[in-house]
Formats: structure tokens, sequence, C-alpha cells
């Protein structure tokens, strides 16, 4: 609805809208941030969704064909970016956004605790967003390459990006005030899977995975009793679920090693208010590690 009436409302003015089309959530609500009412907006990935295992389907194809702008998470989060651009339009280009922003590598002995089978191959972690600066370096991206399209929007999207990154940077400094309330021997983060390293190294964390790749979220019993007896040594207070993950595995861990279970965090940023994840996510660390 709230398309339309954007659509309708250039229409008005005179001005026709650019078409793109968004692959993951946290992406629409950047574009709709910095595009505002310039662009019609295909949400091909909506919230809810995984991220890690979603394949476009026919239908998305087709919804998405007069879109000039795809824009994509990148990272290799999206694995059938090079099937989908061999079906679409001369037109057509695929922007995959993270690929300015520096990444990190799993280690390989966290590689069982990779998000997916296909991150665990390629050791790069796909989750950049959880670093609140790799947001601000993100819309900078959406901003060059909306900007680059749609001239005449210029000083639109110049303007809107001014203002979400300024936003951006009120919640960064957010964070950081949030963790400081943290004492330094307690900035532990024990979570299912490696989906918070970005937020880990810029926020200053210490990270620790416990739980396996599989349906089953199987972790050898070497190595779950390795985790297990870290937990107690450093007498780590809160273990973090995450809404995807399978929670039977981190209740063994928990209960064994005399942690509690905290909030589930979301870990895939398959949400439409970016700055609402974060919010949430720090809120229910902060809680968990404060006590």
């Amino acid at each position: 609805m709230k398309a339309a009436f954007s659509f309708f409302f250039l229409l008005t003015l005179g001005a026709q809208a650019l078409e793109v089309a968004s692959l993951h959530p946290i992406l629409t609500d950047m574009l709709k941030q910095v595009g505002g009412n310039r662009l019609q907006i295909t949400e091909v990935g909506k919230p809810g969704m995984n991220v890690h295992y979603f394949q476009p389907r026919a239908s998305d194809i087709r919804q998405m064909s007069k879109a000039r702008l795809i824009f994509a998470s990148g990272k290799k989060l999206e694995p059938y970016l090079g099937d989908l651009e061999d079906s679409l339009g001369a037109h057509q280009v695929i922007i995959q956004v993270g690929h300015t922003i520096p990444s990190q590598k799993i280690s390989p002995k966290d590689q069982i605790y990779a998000c997916c089978p296909h991150h665990a191959e390629g050791g790069i972690d796909p989750h950049w967003w959880h670093n609140v600066s790799n947001m601000e370096r993100a819309v900078r991206v959406i901003e060059k390459k909306l900007i680059a399209a749609d001239t005449a929007g210029s000083a639109i999207y110049k303007a809107n990006a001014k203002t979400t990154i300024e936003r951006l940077r009120k919640l960064d400094a957010w964070v950081k005030a949030m963790v400081a309330t943290i004492p330094k021997s307690k900035r532990h983060l024990v979570t299912a899977h490696a989906a918070f390293g970005y937020f880990c190294k810029a926020y200053g964390f210490k990270a620790t995975f416990v739980q396996g790749l599989s349906a089953k979220g199987e972790v050898p019993a070497q190595q779950l009793a390795i985790s297990i007896r870290q937990l107690q040594a450093e007498k780590i207070p809160t273990v973090f679920p995450e809404k995807s993950a399978n929670p039977k595995i981190l209740a063994q861990i928990a209960r064994q090693s005399g942690a509690q279970i905290g909030k589930p965090l979301i870990a895939d940023g398959s949400v439409a208010n970016y700055q609402k994840m974060i919010q949430t996510n720090v809120t229910k660390i902060v809680a968990g590690l404060k006590k």
C-alpha cells in the first residue's frame, strides 16, 4: 500500500519512480530511508525469511523484471546471484552492498559453527550488518548507486543519506554506551553460531560459538566438552540462542555449564527495521551479561 502511494505521489509531481529490488529486508529498510518517495521497491527478501536458504522463485524474478538496480547483501550470502544474473535483462544490475565492507573470516576451528555449510566452506562471515559502522558504509553505496541511476534525484538522495548516517552514528554511540555498562571481564558473547563476529570485533567482546551446522545443531562430543569447561572456567552467566537455531543443544550446554539461557538474538537481519534489531539485540546482551 505504501509503495503504491509513493508511486502515485511521484506521478502527481511529474516524476518517474526509479524501480529497484531488494533481496534482504534490512537493505529494503535502508533503501526506503535513502530513496524515500523516488523509489518503487520490489521487496523480494521479506522479513522472517531464512536468508541462508532462500532461492528466488520464477514469480520473484518476474516481479523484479522492471527493476534497474537489484540490491543484494553480498559476501556469498546469496549464492544464487550468478544464476539470477543470467536471467536478468540487459538494463538490470545486481549491486552487492557488502562488497566494499572489509570481510571477517571464520577461523578453521570455528567453521563447524558457521551459519550454514556454504559459509563454512568459504570461511567468510556474511553478517556484516552487526557492526553499525558497516551499515553506514552500506548507505554510502546505496546513495552512490541511486544517484548514478537517477541524477535528477541527487539532492534528495544526498540529503536522505546524510540524515540516515547521522541516525546510524547515534545508534553506534548508543551501542558503545550500553556495552560500557558491562564489566570488561564479562564481555564474552556466547552464541549458537558464528554470526556475531563483526559485532564482537567492533564492540570489544570475546566470541564463543557452541552449536554445529546440522539441523540438530550437533557438535563433536570432545568440542562440546571443551566449550562447557570454558564457560565454567570463565563463569559465563548467559548463553544466547538465535531465533532460527535449535534450542535443545544450547539448553544442554547451559545446564552443564551452569549458565542461563538468554533471550534469543536476531542473527540474520531478517527484519523490517534495522535500528530496532540492533537495539533489541544489544538490550538483551546487556541484560544477560550484567548479572
